[in-house]
């Protein structure tokens, strides 16, 4: 009868790895799945622990990277809008003054708040350099 308690914490640990998404709950409840099995077959609880170490321990050595790897690991390549205005040409929209911090660029279609080592008149072309916040440090082309 105790395989049932196994089920449904296996359960909870499948239902919580949806929100945690790092592989961790998903291998406790594989090794719970293993002592619900033990346990349906008549072993006793010091078997029950033990298939539980082994294959919660087999699926986080084994299984786990795996999974890291081929599923979560393009999400790491991917850059926000914010991150990747760094590179890109500017048009200075209002003059940029770095003694008072004043000045705007615009940056593919967005205006940005932007600042620069030396100031810079409207008009004027120039890459983005840096991103502080929400100020964009812009140097002349």
């Amino acid at each position: 009868m105790t395989y049932y308690i196994y089920l449904i914490l296996a359960v909870c640990c499948f239902i919580g790895e949806l929100f945690s998404m790092e592989f961790s709950l998903a291998c406790v409840g594989i090794g719970l799945l293993g002592s619900s099995l033990t346990s349906w077959l008549g072993g006793n609880i010091w078997w029950q622990v033990a298939v539980f170490i082994v294959v919660a321990g087999g699926a986080w050595i084994g299984v786990r990277p795996f999974a890291l790897k081929h599923l979560y690991g393009r999400s790491k390549h991917i850059q926000t809008p914010a991150e990747a205005v760094i590179g890109q040409e500017a048009l200075v929209e209002t003059d940029i003054d770095p003694q008072n911090g004043s000045g705007r660029v615009k940056v593919g279609g967005e205006s940005w708040k932007a600042t620069a080592a030396k100031p810079l008149s409207a008009g004027t072309v120039c890459v983005v350099e840096k991103l502080d916040g929400v100020t964009l440090t812009v140097r002349p082309k």
